[in-house]
């Protein structure tokens, strides 16, 4: 199947299994502005709209190779949400620097609705 040109939104984000926000709702957002949304996942959450009882970080290089697969279309811009660690913003970071040409908007996840962080403690100052 051939890859589709028009302009792609890579949304760069965690999984919401309870579909309240990370890259569902950012599709959903997306695709009513009648945009095509690319991914690459951070993290998988499971969590219902009250509480988050699970987090399972993707590997840094996964997420760099998710945002390198994904670039292979044609991005007109790139959405960053959940980061997760300090390991995933710099292999985030990395991929951007070798894109400056793509305009990014970076939406930090820190806490869920429910309060649970969703980025290590750690890793604010990587977000500089």
């Amino acid at each position: 199947m051939a890859l589709r040109r028009e302009p792609h939104v890579l949304v760069v984000g965690g999984s919401d299994s309870s579909g309240g926000a990370g890259i569902a709702r950012d599709i959903e957002t997306i695709s009513a502005l009648d945009l095509r949304t690319c991914l690459a996942v951070t993290a998988v959450t499971v969590q219902t709209h009250e509480a988050v009882t699970e987090i399972h970080n993707l590997q840094p290089g996964l997420v760099a190779d998710q945002m390198h697969a994904a670039l292979q279309a044609k991005v007109a811009a790139i959405k960053i949400g959940m980061l997760a660690t300090e390991q995933i913003i710099v292999a985030v970071a990395d991929v951007l620097r070798q894109n400056p040409q793509i305009p990014a908007v970076i939406d930090p996840v820190l806490v869920s609705s429910s309060g649970w962080p969703l980025l290590d403690t750690g890793a604010i100052g990587a977000l500089k």
